[in-house]
C-alpha cells in the first residue's frame, strides 16, 4: 500500500514539473540552418500558455556555444522580435560556425535561463559553401586567394589516422608535361625572388561536413596554416596514399608541392607540381618559376 503511494505521489510530481515546465516564458526546439547567400534561419517553437505574458524574444548570436545565462554577456544582440514570432533570418558576413539563443522578456525583465538544445543551440552552423561546376575544376587555374593563419575558422576537428591505408601508385608524366618541364627550364634568366605567399583553394577555407573534403581540411588547418611544412609534407602524403577522391587529389598534390617549396626543397617542389601542370596549368607554372629561380639562387 505504502508502495501505491509513493508510485503515485511520484507520478503526480512528475506531472506537476512537467506542466511547470511547459508554462514556463522559454521557446523551445531551437534549430538553425544555412540559407540561400548568406543567411541563417533561425526557428523555435513558442511557449505554450506561458505563466507569464511574453512582451517580445530577445535573439543572440555567438561564436561559442551559449550554454549558460552568463554566456549571453558574450553574444550579440541581434534581433528583437514581438512574442508571436517564431523565426528569424541571420545574415552574416564569413564561413564562421554561429551559435543562437532566444529568451524571452516578461515584466519588463529578460527571463534569465539559457536550455541547451531548447532555448540555445548547441552545433554551430555556418553558411553554405557554393558548389563548383565541372567547368570550374577543369579550367586553367582557379582564382587566386590568399590567406593567413588567423583567417581560417577554429573548428575542431578529429584525429586523422592514416595507419592502415594502401599505397597509390604514382601518376606517371604525360608527353605534354615532360614538354613543358623541359620549355620552364631552358634558356632562363635566374634572378633573386621572394617566397610567394601561401595559396589556398577556395573550397578549403572552410570546413567541410565530411568525407575527403573534411580530412584535407584538418591537415590544411593544423599544420600547413600554421607553417608546419615538414609535418604537413608527411600527412598530405598518407592522405595521397588514400583512395580519395580525384578533385581532393589535384589539391593536395597542390597543397603537398607548397609545403615542400616552403621547407625548400625546391627539386622535390617542382616534381611535385608537374604531376598537376594539365590540372593547373597558369597557376602551377608561376610557382615552377619561382622554385627554380630559388633553386638557382641557392646554387
Amino acid at each position: 500500500m505504502n508502495k501505491r503511494i509513493i508510485f503515485a505521489f511520484g507520478v503526480v510530481s512528475l506531472m506537476t514539473s512537467f506542466l511547470f515546465a511547459k508554462e514556463r516564458p522559454i521557446v523551445s526546439d531551437i534549430n538553425a540552418v544555412p540559407g540561400k547567400g548568406t543567411a541563417i534561419n533561425i526557428s523555435w517553437k513558442l511557449p505554450v500558455n506561458p505563466e507569464k505574458k511574453v512582451q517580445m524574444f530577445y535573439v543572440y548570436r555567438s561564436s561559442s556555444p551559449i550554454g549558460t545565462y552568463y554566456d549571453i554577456s558574450n553574444a550579440v544582440l541581434i534581433a528583437k522580435v514581438d512574442s508571436v514570432t517564431a523565426g528569424f533570418i541571420d545574415n552574416v558576413k564569413n564561413y564562421n560556425d554561429y551559435y543562437y539563443a532566444v529568451i524571452a522578456q516578461v515584466d519588463g525583465q529578460k527571463y534569465d535561463i539559457i536550455l541547451p538544445s531548447i532555448n540555445s543551440t548547441v552545433n554551430g552552423v555556418h553558411l553554405k559553401f557554393p558548389e563548383r561546376t565541372e567547368e570550374y575544376y577543369e579550367t586553367a587555374s582557379a582564382k587566386e586567394k590568399l590567406i593567413g593563419p588567423d583567417e581560417m575558422r577554429d573548428t575542431p576537428l578529429p584525429f586523422i589516422n592514416f595507419s592502415d591505408v594502401a599505397i597509390r601508385k604514382k601518376m606517371p608524366f604525360s608527353l605534354e608535361v615532360q614538354n613543358a618541364a623541359k620549355s620552364l627550364t631552358g634558356d632562363r634568366k635566374f634572378k633573386k625572388q621572394k617566397l610567394l605567399e601561401i595559396y589556398v583553394f577556395e573550397e578549403d577555407l572552410i570546413s567541410p561536413e565530411s568525407g575527403d573534403d573534411y580530412l584535407l581540411f584538418d591537415i590544411l588547418k593544423n599544420t600547413f596554416i600554421q607553417k608546419k611544412y615538414s609535418e604537413a609534407c608527411t600527412q598530405l602524403e598518407s592522405l595521397l596514399r588514400t583512395n580519395c577522391s580525384l578533385k581532393v587529389q589535384h589539391r593536395a598534390t597542390f597543397y603537398l608541392a607548397e609545403s615542400q617549396y616552403y621547407s625548400r626543397r625546391y627539386k622535390d617542389a617542382v616534381r611535385t607540381f608537374l604531376h598537376i601542370y594539365e590540372i593547373y596549368p597558369s597557376l602551377t607554372k608561376k610557382w615552377v618559376d619561382s622554385s627554380l629561380d630559388l633553386l638557382k639562387v641557392e646554387y
